[in-house]
């Protein structure tokens, strides 16, 4: 197990070092050095090795080194709910099958479930997240697990009020609203590694008076405002029906559309949409596999560019994607807006890695302290191996990483300084006692699901 002690330098020697910032730089046998929870020197390996000593050598030479991801948007208690439904539009996926296992939970499914979710991320090489958990249970559980782990992370605070498929997870806005509030007394900055967002669930899912009162506490904390957005089609329906308008017309006539939003999917928007977007400075937070699964559409990533809209990159929740893999998500961006568009150009690998990186960072505001590979910047890093099959031989290491490899190939991952996951596993985590707890918690939250619902998920009907 490796570890950086306090006041001690650790190096890094790669084949690669990629820094994201500038854009367009890749350095050959590179280095990084890394004093306490600090980048201090970022180079050519002979440069570092004249000017800096240290015991703590971590020697990558068939590897990428590259800042830590930021999955902008996930549902940690999906985590143990891959392929629960499949094969489904949105709304039947939730009905069938999301909602009633999540008002199954307790709080220690809870717990099980966001401690899973977080190794998953860590070994995808993910140091910093947006969990956007919902419904009006669960939150203490989740917060333990994002405390344990030590992950950067942004807890957004869901809330159903209308529409809602599943009665339990309804609840009344101001109750849920005052519930806000005291997450941010309680954990906003804590360790200067844990913040609140506010995330009424969809424009269709809430009162104009619950959109704007989530708005005055947004402004009033400076909290940021994360909403599903324009996801598919039928949210549009709904919302059409609720409020007379779509979701981006809503929000921009609301004035909650602003440089704290993030749109979350934003995937079925009209040009004027597009320029509402870019012209509130609002943030898009793109989730390319979920929007495929579910049938959702493609997001015009490319147009969002154009306009200057900064996209970041989620996973979306492990029930819909069905993975955390970041690596796999820069992937699905490329290749289906170039599928999408017939244009090989309109978004690049270096966009890709950039929106996995520092344009996550920016929409959380953190961008002078994670998102690049900088001097004074935080040391989140990973290492990613690439002499694997699937991988190697590598000419381009920016493509070698985002048209080849996947998390399986993510080797190291420095969190603050702290090296949290080492030969691919997590150094603080037994990971087949979690595995064997979660597949029991698993059981459990089905059989109260069948029992209290009367739900029969879709894979009992092919399954004997």
């Amino acid at each position: 197990m490796l570890k950086a002690a306090w006041g001690i330098l650790m190096i890094i020697e790669g084949g690669y070092l990629i820094p994201v910032k500038p854009r367009g730089r890749i350095i050959r046998d590179g280095a990084l050095v890394i004093e306490e929870d600090e980048i201090v020197f970022v180079g050519k390996r002979d440069e570092a090795r004249s000017k800096y000593s240290s015991d703590v050598v971590i020697k990558a030479p068939h590897h990428v080194i590259v800042p830590g991801f930021v999955n902008s948007h996930c549902h940690l208690f999906q985590s143990i709910l891959k392929n629960l439904g499949v094969d489904m539009d949105l709304v039947e996926w939730l009905r069938r099958s999301i909602h009633p296992a999540l008002a199954s939970y307790n709080d220690e499914d809870f717990y099980v479930a966001a401690k899973w979710g977080l190794v998953e991320n860590l070994k995808s090489g993910i140091t910093t997240i947006v969990e956007n958990h919902y419904g009006p249970r669960g939150y203490e559980a989740v917060v333990k697990a994002l405390i344990e782990l030590r992950i950067r992370a942004f807890l957004a605070r869901g809330i159903y009020e209308l529409n809602v498929l599943l009665d339990e997870l309804r609840e009344e806005p101001d109750q849920a609203l005052s519930h806000v509030e005291s997450l941010v007394k309680k954990y906003h900055g804590f360790n200067n590694a844990l913040w609140i967002a506010i995330a009424p669930m969809h424009p269709y899912n809430a009162s104009r008076d619950l959109l704007l009162k989530a708005k005055e506490l947004s402004d009033r904390y400076g909290l940021l405002y994360h909403t599903h957005t324009a996801e598919s089609t039928k949210d549009l329906e709904f919302a059409k029906k609720l409020h007379g308008k779509t979701d981006v017309e809503l929000l921009y006539e609301l004035k909650i559309l602003s440089s704290r939003y993030h749109a979350v999917h934003a995937v079925n928007v009209t040009p004027v949409e597009i320029d509402m977007v870019a012209s509130s400075r609002a943030h898009v937070i793109h989730n390319p596999e979920s929007n495929l699964i579910i049938g959702s559409g493609i997001a015009p990533v490319g147009e969002y560019l154009k306009r200057g809209v900064n996209v970041a990159l989620g996973t979306d929740g492990a029930a819909s994607n069905n993975n955390n893999d970041i690596i796999e998500a820069m992937r699905f961006t490329v290749l289906t807006q170039r599928g999408f568009r017939r244009d090989p150009t309109i978004v690049t690998a270096w966009d890709a890695l950039e929106m996995a990186t520092i344009n996550g960072a920016r929409a959380l505001g953190l961008e002078d302290l994670i998102g690049s590979l900088e001097p004074g910047k935080k040391a989140d890093v990973v290492i990613v191996k690439l002499d694997e099959p699937h991988v190697y031989p590598v000419n381009d290491p920016l493509g070698a990483l985002v048209y080849s490899a996947n998390a399986s190939d993510v080797e190291t991952v420095i969190l603050n300084g702290e090296v949290v996951v080492d030969g691919g596993r997590h150094v603080n985590i037994d990971e087949e006692a979690l595995r064997s707890r979660v597949g029991k918690t698993l059981e459990r939250i089905v059989d109260r699901a069948r029992n209290r619902f009367g739900v029969r998920f879709p894979f009992e009907d092919y399954i004997a």
